[in-house]
């Protein structure tokens, strides 16, 4: 009896290392694709000469629901001179929706004191063929020098990626002490760096 207690405390413990690396392993999946959009979009901003914009789409901004964020880059025909309350982009989604891991979200909440866009309002873009798509979204947007341009303001932006889910359409965080990255973006250059360590 001892000796099955054993090999079973065993056999748990290592599923849990497994399922936390896993998670680590989403984030940082997760963490890996952000970066390489924001890059993206800056560097299509500067050589396109426009404005682009990271769209990010949490579950039930988009048809087909499936509890998961989804990212997309947008080249902004025309960038408005102000955007007012319930602001509206029109654009052209430059490729398919990037869809993050089942298990990871990106959540609102200042990051050391550095303002977070998923707290900011969301923007409205219209896109497709006869503009006939339309989205509410979460933006950051970079002007035709790759810099920062929205959200508005003269310091960086911070956002985390988080292990958790959508219950509802409410986000909710596994809680889980370091189960998170995070990306600040500076506002000159927009280059995204991590600042979890």
């Amino acid at each position: 009896m001892v000796a099955v207690t054993a090999i079973l405390g065993t056999l748990m413990a290592a599923g849990v290392g497994l399922l936390s690396g896993s998670g680590a392993q989403s984030r940082k999946a997760g963490a890996d694709i952000l970066t390489g959009l924001i890059e993206q979009a800056r560097t299509t901003a500067i050589t396109s000469r426009s404005h682009m914009v990271l769209a990010i789409a949490e579950p039930g901004d988009l048809p087909g629901d499936d509890g998961r964020c989804r990212l997309g880059l947008f080249k902004i025909e025309e960038w408005p001179d102000s955007l007012t309350s319930s602001p509206v982009l029109t654009g052209v989604l430059l490729n398919r929706w990037q869809t993050l891991n089942t298990g990871v979200v990106l959540g609102g909440g200042d990051v050391d004191g550095v303002t977070n866009p998923m707290d900011g309002e969301q923007v409205t873009i219209n896109y497709g063929e006869s503009r006939n798509h339309s989205t509410k979204v979460h933006i950051i947007a970079f002007n035709a020098c790759g810099g920062l341009h929205y959200p508005p303001g003269s310091t960086p932006i911070a956002i985390r990626i988080a292990e958790g889910g959508y219950r509802g359409g409410k986000l909710i965080s596994s809680g889980r002490p370091g189960a998170e990255n995070r990306l600040k973006i500076g506002r000159v250059t927009a280059r995204p760096y991590r600042t979890d360590g």
